[in-house]
């Protein structure tokens, strides 16, 4: 094993314990760099540790931190979020001489972290797509006339959404459309329209993937999204293990077209109008149910790696089919937001712990990370509510028939939102409008 090329997972949440878990399995010495020493890969069993301290210039810091790791040959990089990804693209140059890197080319990064520049791109491509607005037009009116109703509104890139402090907002109706016009008019240049796609949640897929340096597609895991956090519209928190091959050519397909090289996590939904899987967005990176791939025999982190490595990766991996996946906090508390009832949630949450589920922290042979990340959740849950950040976390659906409480950032007034009849009531009251990275 210690004559192995290491690898060095810039790691982020469940999506790096993921990676390092995977590594580890295909026999890869490695390290995880984290941001937070709360991260739960450092509570893992598996791989050396480094943290990045604290700093006004986190780029820098992360560059101290890599450089400062020393193996004989060069280890591979492998980023666990759209950030890190966008790190390794704008610092190549500078890392090359050290790391391998695990990513496509920049131009590629850059088109795939703004859901306006992809959406149109493919668009051109013949990719199915949901009907899409990426500049919305100035009257509320217009919008609706070109995608309908209902329709969701999403930040154009990660950064957008850390600058809005939402992820998503939903609108059913007109009077809907028209608030947010009069609330958000300021992030118009930042977000994308696009037409709900009808169907539940089940209706919801995803492609983990990768891309040789011919964006030929070597492997491909595909599952069923069951739940979702945030609910409808999020990553998933309850799966199901399908291959589909519908589904996989229609990612060798988007590979090709982009050039493609290195992991992807494609997002897409049923659409039962046409009969057709519906592109959604693209992620320049692995996706948080890797280590999923990897319990259900494709390790697609060992396959990023051996491509780095200038390895052929397989190229036809049986998937298992069947095995489930629970992020069980998540889907709890995303289904709780949602309006679910406690006890629907909690036999729901007992049924599907039955079907030993391939869980987002907790594994029997790494057992530190489950727990320590209840806690952290917990405590950054109530942290942000604290603050009057729970809109960073859930969907803002303004079409809830219940009663609950939302937070708008950049703003000083705190609004608690009537869902019975779609309406705002204005109650005033000062919060912080602090957005947390």
């Amino acid at each position: 094993m210690s004559s192995k090329r290491s690898a060095v997972v810039l790691s982020s949440d469940a999506i790096g314990l993921g990676a390092v878990r995977s590594l580890h399995k295909g026999g890869v010495p490695t390290v995880a760099v984290t941001l937070n020493r709360w991260e739960p890969v450092r509570f893992s069993r598996y791989a050396e540790k480094k943290v990045v301290p604290k700093s006004q210039d986190i780029e820098s810091a992360i560059l101290e931190v890599l450089f400062s790791i020393k193996k004989a040959a060069r280890p591979v990089l492998i980023p666990t979020s759209d950030f890190l990804a966008h790190f390794i693209a704008k610092h190549r140059d500078a890392l090359r001489e050290r790391f391998r890197c695990c990513i496509p080319s920049n131009e590629v990064i850059e088109l795939t972290l703004d859901k306006s520049r992809d959406t149109e791109l493919l668009l051109e491509f013949q990719v199915p797509l949901p009907k899409t607005v990426s500049n919305l037009p100035l009257r509320p009116d217009d919008l609706i006339r070109k995608l309908g109703l209902p329709l969701i509104v999403k930040p154009r890139t990660y950064l957008d959404k850390r600058e809005l402090g939402w992820r998503n907002v939903v609108a059913h109706c007109a009077e809907h459309i028209e608030d947010f016009y009069h609330t958000q008019r300021s992030a118009f240049g930042r977000v994308i329209a696009q037409e709900l796609i009808p169907g539940d949640d089940a209706a919801l897929w995803e492609c983990i993937c990768v891309f040789d340096g011919n964006s030929e597609l070597t492997s491909a895991f595909t599952f069923r999204k069951l739940r979702t956090i945030p609910a409808h519209f999020g990553q998933t928190s309850y799966g199901r293990s399908e291959r589909n091959e519908e589904i996989i050519e229609l990612a060798r397909m988007i590979g090709k077209k982009l050039n493609y090289v290195g992991p992807a996590d494609i997002d897409l939904k049923y659409d039962s109008r046409d009969g057709k899987y519906k592109y959604l967005e693209l992620n320049p990176r692995l996706g948080m149910c890797n280590y999923f791939a990897t319990r259900c025999g494709v390790n697609l982190a060992l396959d990023a790696y051996r491509l780095a490595c200038g390895e052929e990766a397989p190229r036809t991996v049986a998937q298992k089919e069947g095995l489930m996946f629970l992020a069980a906090l998540e889907d709890v508390g995303g289904r709780l937001n949602d309006g679910d009832s406690f006890p629907r949630v909690l036999f729901d949450l007992m049924t599907a712990l039955r079907q030993n589920p391939v869980g987002a922290y907790f594994a029997w042979d790494d057992i530190w990370p489950g727990p320590f990340t209840v806690g952290r959740i917990c405590y950054r849950l109530l942290e942000k509510a604290y603050r009057g950040q729970l809109a960073s976390v859930f969907t803002k659906d303004y079409g809830k028939r219940r009663r609950a409480w939302h937070f708008w950032p950049h703003s000083d007034q705190r609004e608690a939102v009537d869902f019975k009849n779609g309406a705002l009531c204005g109650i005033s009251k000062s919060s912080s409008g602090e957005v947390l990275p």
